[in-house]
């Protein structure tokens, strides 16, 4: 499995994504099967305090100690997923501070959400980087010793791209390999960033976005969010919305 720490590969991931990434290929014989596999990229960019990071985290960890979360993992086909969690901001600033972990259990969920908390905040400085952040979470899902039957990245962030390549190109070279992006947004700063997040962010079978009206809703909101997701819930007609009061 992928050690935690820094994510080196920016350069080269991001030279592929200009001409499309390479789709995953089978699960090999000692893969684990899980339903899920899921990064959670959280936002820790220069716009989120000390405060904001750790509601955040908490928010994380608070779900997936939920029997609501623990209930939609044990009804899957296979009872388990994979996660891990990654925090970003701009070009290039991207860490790993989880790496991923089978969830089974709500021992096996205690474990994650620990080792995440764990975490010191990071500042991370250089911008705001969506499209790094996809890159980035691309990369995580080879070899990681798992096959998923689905595979996510799960965005969360206060802010718009502005450092680093242009976000639809990160977001169609994912979905080319057959990754479903989602997002959480946090409208604190920008009350229609759910709306930027649905044009050019979220993609791929079933993606949806949940919407927070600031930091202190953000545990309610990853909730609705990590027990649709798990559940692997689609509906037609495109881009499903929530907030974190109410359902689709």
């Amino acid at each position: 499995m992928r050690i935690g720490g820094p994510v080196h590969t920016g350069l080269a991931i991001a030279g592929m994504a200009f001409v499309g990434l390479a789709l995953p290929g089978p699960g090999r014989a000692q893969d684990i099967p899980v339903d899920l596999e899921v990064v959670l990229a959280v936002d820790s960019s220069s716009s989120v305090n000390a405060e904001e990071f750790n509601l955040q985290l908490q928010g994380y960890a608070d779900a997936f100690l939920n029997p609501a979360v623990i209930k939609s993992i044990r009804n899957g086909d296979h009872g388990a997923i994979a996660a891990t969690l990654v925090i970003w901001a701009g070009d290039g600033g991207v860490r790993q501070i989880a790496e991923w972990m089978l969830i089974d259990d709500l021992e096996s969920a205690a474990r994650f959400a620990k080792e995440f908390r764990k975490t010191p905040r990071y500042m991370l400085m250089d911008g705001t980087s969506i499209s790094t952040a996809i890159i980035e979470s691309v990369s995580l899902f080879n070899d990681n010793g798992f096959a998923g039957v689905r595979r996510v990245i799960d965005i969360s962030g206060d802010g718009t791209n502005n450092v680093g390549r242009p976000v639809p190109i990160a977001r169609d070279a994912a979905i080319e390999a057959g990754i479903t992006i989602n997002g959480l947004t946090i409208l604190n700063e920008f009350p229609e960033l759910d709306t930027y997040f649905s044009r050019f962010v979220v993609g791929g079978p079933g993606a949806f976005i949940v919407t927070a009206d600031s930091f202190s809703t953000f545990s309610a909101a990853i909730l609705n969010k990590l027990t649709r997701e798990i559940a692997g819930e689609t509906r037609p007609g495109g881009t499903m919305f929530a907030d974190a009061r109410g359902g689709f």
